[in-house]
């Protein structure tokens, strides 16, 4: 869209002088946006032309006022024409303070995303996490590598921004960075986000992800079986690094508990009603309050990390990144052939350890600290084993009510064990 730049030069008749002369005020405006300013100039309201807009007649004063108008306009129209080429969205406001001498920098995509990053950045464990944080960063580094590439620019102007933009950023991000589609789904809502604040701010003035689609797909969740779990126990291991990465990761597929919140727990966290050891926490991602109780494995792993400080972590691990790569290693020594991660603990947990031992969903998700049933019903995985009782159960119940026997012409015909099977013998 066309810029409609006007400048406009009229009295503030309603705020006479004490000499009875007016101020005279000059109003600029930009595709319908407006904003007034001062000239620092007065005049009788007599030699006034309002059609105009300037001083009438050729009197001396009526001369020199005019001199001086056409002296700011030329100095207002400078100061748009330069912010203009610099490449930004320009609004009446920034004419007047470039006029008024106060330097503007035109807001761009990567400058503002910068900025965003480093406001989150001092709110890292206050209201925002550190992994959030993480992502943010990763997805502005991979946007100035797009921008440079792509458009051969340190930057964009938001108002340069459209559909191609959006477009041609999430191919790039699949097929040049290599990122499956729920990463790249995941760093294109982060984008979104930002963008949506720059629009709150006034610097971009469109919704691009109007109409732009944005679907993740469903993964399978690993999780492991009781099985596995004791491979697990009885892997040898060489170093107490790998030790401990193993005992924080069982230690979580009997409690639940996340990474972030596991590497955070302390003994002030542990609490001992009676016999039993129940954890008391809130989850770092969401502060919902959790309280688990400890059965007997995750108590003797404990026992053997409890520091003598109630603030200190009971668990010292190291990064995140950095114990997936331990597990991959740990899961090798077990002969374990699956994808193991942190959160695999997570996924036991509402699997193995609870759904499938017949708890209710609702209780799994009190215990997992999930705000929404709809979370938990994605972990919550239906095992075989656990299907296979249901319908062991179902079966009684049915086949009590309806015998064989029930059969059409059942009462007549005797059927003998072996005629009853519907699946041959192998």
């Amino acid at each position: 869209m066309r810029n409609t730049f006007k400048i406009l030069f009229y009295l503030k008749k309603n705020a006479p002088l004490r000499n009875g002369q007016v101020p005279v005020m000059a109003r600029i405006t930009i595709c319908g946006q407006r904003v007034q300013l001062s000239t620092q100039l007065s005049i009788d309201r007599d030699l006034w032309c309002t059609a105009g807009g300037h001083a009438a007649g050729r009197s001396r004063a009526a001369v020199e006022i005019n001199r001086r108008l056409n002296d700011i306009r030329y100095r207002i129209e400078e100061c748009y024409r330069k912010l203009f080429h610099d490449g930004s969205l320009v609004t009446p406001a920034m004419v007047k303070e470039a006029y008024f001498g106060i330097e503007h920098r035109p807001c761009r995509l990567l400058d503002f995303f910068r900025r965003h990053n480093e406001e989150f950045r001092r709110m890292v464990g206050v209201s925002r996490s550190q992994a959030t944080y993480n992502k943010y960063r990763c997805v502005c580094r991979h946007l100035e590598r797009y921008v440079a590439g792509a458009y051969r620019r340190d930057d964009l102007a938001f108002d340069e921004l459209d559909k191609d933009f959006l477009t041609g950023f999430h191919a790039y991000i699949v097929r040049q960075c290599g990122h499956k589609k729920n990463t790249a789904w995941v760093y294109m809502i982060a984008l979104k986000h930002v963008l949506m604040l720059a629009r709150s701010k006034g610097y971009l003035h469109r919704d691009l992800f109007a109409g732009y689609k944005l679907h993740g797909e469903f993964v399978g969740r690993s999780y492991l079986t009781f099985a596995e779990i004791d491979r697990l126990l009885g892997a040898e291991l060489p170093s107490g690094g790998l030790r401990l990465v193993r005992d924080a990761f069982v230690f979580g597929c009997f409690t639940g508990l996340s990474y972030v919140d596991l590497r955070s727990l302390t003994r002030r966290q542990v609490q001992q009603h009676g016999d039993r050891v129940w954890l008391q926490l809130a989850r770092r991602k969401t502060g919902t309050e959790v309280s688990v109780r400890l059965f007997a494995l995750p108590q003797a792993i404990l026992r053997c990390y409890l520091p003598a400080d109630s603030e200190r972590r009971i668990f010292d691990l190291p990064a995140n990144g950095w114990c997936n790569k331990l597990l991959e290693r740990i899961g090798t020594a077990a002969g374990i052939a699956k994808h193991i991660t942190f959160h695999t603990a997570r996924h036991t947990f509402a699997t193995t350890v609870t759904l499938a031992q017949g708890m209710p969903i609702e209780t799994i998700s009190k215990l997992l600290g999930h705000r929404s049933i709809r979370t938990t019903q994605i972990y919550a995985v239906i095992t075989h084993s656990a299907l296979d009782g249901a319908m062991e159960r179902l079966s009684q119940s049915i086949d009590s009510l309806y015998p064989s026997s029930a059969a059409p012409g059942g009462s007549e015909t005797a059927v003998s064990d072996s005629e009853t099977r519907l699946l041959p013998v192998e």
